[in-house]
């Protein structure tokens, strides 16, 4: 017959193991997998909508970073003239071909569901310190869909709008983003 303490140390052990193998598969680092970013122009004369999937990021929950890059050259505008008019006047998409945004999670609440980030967001050459994005969150098993909606001022990053234009298209862009996080393994 095996003793109580033997037992209980034995019980202890297979406690500490079962908690560290657990532990290892805690999701650390996530990658995008997947997102949709739509930009939304509402102006008087026109509403202008632009998507772009092509987007790039990694997340460390360990650490708090955040780093996303969108490729505007993949910017779709449904028209034509549009989508030029965006990429070679306002974005200069040849010049400016990424907006970046690098930076910290400062809240990520599954019960909640509510994730906040704060960085420094380029977009046009111009870095804007101290931007802050808020989503929501939906988990499944080694996923996070993160929607997030926010805005950006034109003119905070040096992309004017000449006065002919004002009417079809707006200094306040928004922003809607679906970004699907998978587990880097």
């Amino acid at each position: 017959m095996i003793p109580f303490y033997i037992k209980s140390l034995f019980l202890l052990l297979w406690i500490v193991v079962a908690t560290n193998l657990y532990a290892d598969k805690k999701i650390k680092e996530l990658v995008v997998k997947e997102a949709k970013i739509q930009f939304i122009s509402e102006a008087p004369q026109e509403t202008i909508r632009g998507n772009v999937t092509k987007v790039f990021g990694s997340a460390n929950l360990e650490t708090k970073k955040v780093s996303i890059q969108i490729d505007l050259k993949a910017l779709n505008i449904p028209s034509r003239m549009m989508n030029r008019h965006m990429h070679e006047n306002y974005l200069e998409t040849e010049l400016y071909p990424n907006t970046n945004f690098v930076g910290v999670i400062k809240r990520w609440d599954i019960k909640s569901k509510i994730v906040e980030i704060e960085g420094d967001l380029t977009l046009h050459g111009v870095t804007k310190k101290k931007f802050k994005i808020q989503g929501n969150i939906e988990e499944t098993e080694k996923d996070f869909l993160i929607r997030s909606n926010f805005e950006i001022h034109l003119a905070d990053f040096k992309i004017e709008v000449p006065k002919l234009v004002i009417l079809k298209l707006n200094d306040t862009i928004q922003i809607e983003s679906e970004i699907l996080w998978k587990d880097q393994e």
